[in-house]
Formats: structure tokens, C-alpha cells, sequence
């Protein structure tokens, strides 16, 4: 069953980067832009699939069982099993492909700054934590 989420969760992104191909990020600066706002969204999708308590990504499967076995909060969690990851990634990269590829800044600022926005919503929308949990 967790292979329904992946499909629908890839083919939106491809959706999602065909329908949004038409803007101009040429520049260092737009990128940025739109890798924050990207990140924020990211975070919104992982703080309502967290909290509805139904079938969650990979990503965020390891981070609940982190969360549960080391009796820490979910957002705090997330931060460290991404983090984690990628570290790997880049191990992984210099070792295997002989340089640093796949991982830059979006990377790492998405490892660092979703957790942290999750646990931003939690504390700011109580009430649609409830909602979404009952």
C-alpha cells in the first residue's frame, strides 16, 4: 500500500514542474526564491500528512519512528533524520560518483528548515491540529 502515495506523490511532482516550467529562474536569486517557498509548501504537505495520522512517506515513516523510539518531538526528529540523510547522500556522492552531486543548497536548506516550519504550524494552528486529528 505504500506504493500508492510514491506514484501519486511522483507523478505531482512531475505535474507540478511542468505546469510551473513557464517561470523565469535563470537567476541565483530566483532559484533561491523559489526553493524557500517550495520548502514552506513541503512543510505544509508533511505537517497534514503527519498529523491526519495515515499512511506517510519514507521520509517521514523513519522520522515518526525516530520521534517514538528516542521520545522526542516529530519535528525535531524530521531536522535530524534529514540531516542525516543528507550526509549520506553526500558520503555517498564524493565515494561512489567522484564528486559532490545531486545535493546543494536546496538540499540542505530543505533538511534544516522543514522539520523546524512543521513544528512552526503545530504551534501556530492548534486547532487545525485537532481538527485534522479528529
Amino acid at each position: 500500500m505504500q506504493l500508492i502515495p510514491s506514484v501519486i506523490f511522483g507523478v505531482l511532482i512531475d505535474a507540478f514542474t511542468h505546469w510551473l516550467s513557464w517561470l523565469p529562474l535563470q537567476h541565483y536569486g530566483a532559484q533561491l526564491l523559489a526553493t524557500l517557498l517550495s520548502i514552506v509548501i513541503l512543510a505544509w504537505g508533511v505537517f497534514f500528512e503527519v498529523n491526519s495520522k495515515t499512511i506517510v512517506m519514507a521520509g517521514e515513516g523513519i522520522a515518526g519512528a525516530v520521534a517514538v523510539a528516542t521520545h522526542r518531538e516529530f519535528p525535531r526528529a524530521k531536522v535530524w533524520c534529514d540531516g542525516a540523510m543528507v550526509v549520506v547522500a553526500i558520503i555517498l556522492a564524493l565515494f561512489g560518483l567522484h564528486g559532490l552531486v545531486g545535493v546543494r543548497e536546496g538540499t540542505i536548506l530543505s533538511a534544516l528548515i522543514t522539520g523546524r516550519l512543521v513544528s512552526a504550524y503545530t504551534r501556530w494552528w492548534p486547532q487545525l491540529v485537532t481538527w485534522i486529528q479528529a
